[in-house]
């Protein structure tokens, strides 16, 4: 026990124990509060929480703002297939598929297949317009 006694005429002798540890409670607070917002930021901005979207397939949502309308075997047949694409005036990319066993027909439907091959993708907007040349052309620029 220690005593002390503050400044000042009025002022009277407080015993305070030496062993006290009344000063790391306002640090314990701020350390497990930390802690807590720590684990809370770890859980909400976790990478491994799957964002999903309703009613849309996880594979037509890799393609971003483009509709698949064909997959072809090989890029120069993709190729081949925006080149009459752009002679309709309809904007379109390819890409190599996913190495799995993913394959999109003409009508936009996936199916599924073990082969791999290069997608031909358009805006929304100009999807029906390619799938009416796709169905009009049957493979003229196979």
């Amino acid at each position: 026990m220690k005593t002390v006694r503050p400044a000042g005429p009025d002022s009277r002798e407080v015993t305070m124990p030496l062993n006290s540890l009344h000063y790391t409670i306002g640090p314990a607070i701020a350390v497990a509060a930390t802690a807590v917002l720590v684990a809370v930021c770890r859980w909400v901005f976790s990478p491994t929480r799957t964002r999903g979207y309703p009613g849309v397939s996880p594979y037509q949502a890799d393609f971003g703002m483009l509709v698949p309308v064909a997959t072809l075997r090989t890029p120069s047949e993709a190729d081949r297939l925006r080149q009459v694409l752009r002679q309709h005036g309809i904007r379109s990319t390819s890409g190599a598929t996913s190495p799995g066993p993913v394959q999109v027909d003409t009508d936009g439907h996936i199916r599924r297949h073990h082969i791999s091959g290069w997608h031909v993708m358009v805006f929304p907007e100009d999807s029906p317009r390619a799938r009416a040349v796709l169905a009009g052309t049957e493979r003229d620029w196979a």
